[in-house]
């Protein structure tokens, strides 16, 4: 009997605890959950995240049964009796928290056996996720992280071989051993070219990369205000119409930016090479075409494979659910993403937004031939300048009405991504490249006479900066307008005006007539972060994505956050680029290089050849690329190693061997003091030439540093 008793107590405590248990769990899914009306009803988002990670905490067993917490971010949602009931999007969107074995379905036919409703179910199954969600790897998951796994190992091996071969004073048997060292690949990348007098470097488009990168991550970072719940959504709104907002709203110009230097690349290092003759010409397009894909494709693959496979297992939150819709668009669209035709076949869903722009500046690249073939004929005549100049006037003024006409005439013309309408940008830049390149011995505004330059030059920087920042005004001006006509006709006029006033900057800048604008392009810093762009431009995007994917709470808007996220985005960015530049770019050129014939001799440790001030010459790749991708590193032709500064060694060139072999590389002695990469990199970066104790007695009026960037490795 008292065993009994004793049995029947136990079932009974644990019938009680589990009651208890139960009821502390059932409790946290109710305080999980959204509670309404929550703070700041009629003044926040419509929006209410609840509290992720206690709902998904939520772990138990009851009778036998496992029972996970379930979090919808949007479970439940209640119409707005101020707004119109009609539209569920004006509806309250609240999290819910309830057991995983229950759905929105059960919730809603207890609810309708009570009452009545004449709106929608109020419970929803909308991005609903346990603690297990995307726990298991799939087959594909597995094989990306092995292609990562591999190029890491490749990584680590050519650098330890790399590092043998320096210390041992060796070279290489092979350049394809060295392509994924990153003590080669880093000193490239950390690479500061000194002053020269070539006509073949155009340095102000390092400081004009770096810059409209860092407007397009700005811009593109406040998309995310945009797509999550806010304290204060009025504001948000209301911001966006504020002539101050001009700084975001009008980022779009900096893409702009990007094709007019595409175009003037392009043709600036094509004509270089006019009287090759004509068949030569046509039967290298093929091969220039191959050239160019094999050199963007790389990068572009990696960052498509994470997207649709391990990214989903790198976060969590009440918004993560989202990321299965971008990459159902990359899984559906792969082919027109690898073909670079999206911006036209699904302009509509993307695969990584921000890629439309290599669809579109491969689609000029690839009609360039139609373009530069013909002018390199024309030029060959004794006027073909005057006629060249003329016909591509034409062709601008074609380009910017062209757009405008076929939108005024289409009203429903809905893709912001098309090539046609920024083409206008890609020939202007192409027009001042073939000027340039005919007059490239000619001096500073030759046709005025010598005494009036300075004059005339003060007033076209007066007359282009007023121009430029018109153009930045009247574009916010109509946007606030939000009047159709008035955008297309907008939309055709301020890309013309914009890179006509890059030209001018890029023109002024080149023969040293800059004053502090070259100075500020030519910061030294920009030629590191410049090599970054392509792969920033990538990679910032899903940066940004997964940042606003793990918002567990509202944001709250101010200018200051605004631009406190975006250092986060742009500093998170730069970092992610550094490895995908040193793991999925340059090494890959290198073996593109090799496949292409480009490299498949050793690596010679050779003396480099020094120009009149003493600077490398490297040998150059014609290779036809967009600034964005550009690479102006020293390596010239994979065949030469370049100079290498040794991160121990004195800072003065005297204490080293004339010729003494590192690693592949050479020592050259200078007639000028190297300031070494290693400790003194970041004094280098931020003080080239002892600005500091220059900057009182700095000549804006003669700045000579706008001839470096070496254009042949950019083209």
């Amino acid at each position: 009997m008292e065993w009994t008793r004793s049995r029947f107590a136990i079932r009974k405590h644990r019938k009680i605890r589990d009651f208890e248990l139960g009821f502390r769990h059932w409790a946290d899914l109710l305080d999980a959950s959204s509670k309404f009306p929550y703070s700041g009803l009629g003044y926040a988002s419509k929006m209410d995240y609840g509290n992720f990670d206690q709902c998904v905490s939520v772990d138990y067993s009851f009778n036998g049964t496992r029972v996970l917490g379930k979090h919808c971010t949007v479970g439940m949602v209640l119409p707005d009796m101020n707004d119109n009931m009609s539209d569920p999007n004006t509806y309250y969107r609240l999290a819910m928290c309830r057991p995983d074995g229950c759905s929105a379905s059960d919730f809603n036919y207890m609810l309708q056996s009570l009452v009545t409703l004449d709106i929608p179910a109020p419970f929803q199954e909308i991005m609903c996720q346990t603690a297990e969600a995307n726990k298991p790897f799939t087959a594909s998951d597995i094989a990306v992280l092995t292609i990562f796994a591999v190029v890491i190992f490749l990584m680590t091996v050519s650098t330890a071989y790399d590092t043998y071969l320096h210390y041992n004073e060796l070279k290489s048997s092979h350049p394809l051993l060295l392509a994924f060292s990153v003590l080669s690949n880093g000193r490239k990348l950390l690479h500061i070219s000194k002053h020269s007098t070539s006509k073949e470097h155009i340095e102000t488009f390092f400081g004009l990369r770096v810059i409209s990168m860092m407007w397009i991550v700005a811009g593109h970072g406040f998309v995310g205000w945009q797509n999550v719940s806010v304290s204060n959504r009025d504001v948000v709104n209301n911001w966006l119409d504020q002539r101050y907002a001009l700084y975001i709203t009008t980022s779009p110009l900096a893409v702009d930016t990007f094709f007019y230097m595409s175009g003037f690349l392009l043709a600036f290092q094509y004509l270089k090479s006019k009287s090759k003759p004509v068949m030569k010409q046509v039967l290298s397009i093929p091969h220039m075409y191959i050239h160019r894909y094999l050199r963007l494709t790389p990068a572009v693959l990696m960052i498509y494979l994470t997207v649709i496979s391990f990214f989903k297992h790198m976060g969590s939150g009440p918004l993560w659910p989202s990321q299965e819709s971008l990459a159902k668009s990359c899984r559906e669209h792969w082919w027109a993403f690898f073909l670079y035709i999206q911006n036209y076949y699904n302009y509509k869903d993307l695969c990584i937004t921000q890629t439309w722009y290599l669809s579109a500046d491969m689609q000029m690249f690839i009609l360039s031939p139609l373009i530069l073939i013909p002018l390199s004929i024309i030029l060959k005549r004794k006027s073909g300048f005057a006629i060249s100049m003329s016909e591509l006037l034409v062709l601008n003024l074609f380009c910017t009405f062209m757009p405008m006409l076929l939108k005024f005439h289409i009203r429903d013309y809905d893709n912001e991504y098309d090539t046609h309408s920024r083409l206008i940008n890609y020939f202007i830049g192409m027009m001042l490249g073939v000027f340039m390149r005919e007059k490239i011995d000619k001096p500073f505004l030759y046709i005025v006479k010598e005494q009036h330059r300075y004059l005339i030059n003060i007033l076209m920087w007066t007359f282009i900066l007023l121009g430029l920042l018109a153009t930045i005004v009247c574009y916010q001006e109509v946007l606030m307008w939000h009047d159709y006509d008035s955008t297309v006709l907008l939309d055709s006029l301020k890309r013309p005006a914009w890179c006509i006033g890059l030209s001018w900057i890029t023109y002024s800048c080149y023969h040293g007539y800059g004053g502090f604008v070259n100075w500020i392009l030519c910061r030294p810093i920009f030629q590191i972060l410049g090599r970054l762009t392509y792969c920033i431009y990538l990679v910032h995007g899903s940066v940004i994505i997964y940042y606003i994917l793990c918002t567990r709470v509202p944001w709250f808007f101010t200018n200051y956050n605004a631009f406190y996220m975006f250092c986060g985005h742009y500093v998170m960015s730069v970092l992610v680029a550094i490895f995908w530049t040193l793991a999925f770019e340059s090494p890959l050129i290198i073996v593109e290089k090799f496949l292409m014939g480009g490299g498949s001799r050793a690596v010679k440790a050779t003396p480099a050849t020094a120009t009149n001030n003493n600077e490398t010459t490297p040998k150059k790749d014609a290779l036809f690329q967009s600034p964005i991708f550009v690479k102006p590193t020293p390596s010239g032709d994979n065949n030469e190693a370049e100079p290498v500064k040794e991160m121990y060694q004195h800072r003065y060139d005297d204490e080293v061997p004339p010729d003494a072999e590192l690693g592949g590389g050479v020592y050259k002695r200078r007639t000028e003091n190297y300031k070494l990469v290693s400790s003194f990199v970041f004094w280098d970066i931020f003080t080239s030439k002892n600005i500091v104790s220059s900057l009182t007695k700095f000549d804006f009026s003669n700045v000579e540093c706008g001839m470096k960037m070496n254009v042949e490795e950019d083209s």
